[in-house]
């Protein structure tokens, strides 16, 4: 593939995207107007989607000390959305500095 023929890699700030949204939800910075747009209009129709964001994010962490505690050393973090607060290497690297973690991710 040549770079004329690989996708654009810009970033359309004018349309929603769910990571921005979910990121804007957990208190992140990597979100723009219009997905704060999205996600306040859908916190409207569902009051509990930011505490259920900002609580699954809470049981990543616990999953993972947990696991660390158990020796795990290495992760596999799929559909890992924007970094942001608490994710998965630093949570288990706090612990267990030695940890390693691949994340996965698809844009599309």
């Amino acid at each position: 593939m040549t770079d004329s023929d690989s996708p654009s890699r810009s970033i359309d700030t004018t349309v929603a995207h769910p990571a921005r949204v979910w990121d804007y939800w957990l208190g992140g910075k990597d979100n723009y107007a219009v997905d704060r747009e999205v996600g306040d209009h859908l916190s409207s129709v569902m009051p509990d989607i930011v505490v259920n964001a900002r609580a699954d994010r809470e049981f990543l962490g616990r999953a993972v000390r947990h696991l660390v505690s158990e020796g795990i050393r290495q992760f596999l973090d799929i559909g890992t959305g924007i970094p942001t607060a608490n994710n998965t290497h630093e949570v288990a690297q706090r612990i267990a500095p030695e940890s390693r973690v691949v994340y996965v991710d698809n844009d599309r």
